[in-house]
């Protein structure tokens, strides 16, 4: 039973670790497309997005800027 607890931890602990990495990213490409820069319009609204480091990135995968 503690070895299972042990390993419920360990995943919940990895899981936590991960949604740190991409809660913030610099650039948010939308389901719809289009990259969002930190601090841009519309980033705080983005909720469904893959995430870049960069602009250039996001519109090398396809991505465009905003209207």
């Amino acid at each position: 039973m503690i070895k299972l607890f042990k390993y419920c931890i360990i995943i919940l602990f990895l899981y936590s670790c991960d949604n740190l990495i991409n809660h913030d990213p610099n650039v948010k490409k939308s389901s719809t497309g289009i990259c969002h820069k930190k601090g841009s319009q519309y980033y705080k609204q983005t909720k469904k997005f893959k995430s870049y480091g960069t602009i250039k990135d996001c519109l090398n995968s396809g991505g465009r800027l905003p209207l």
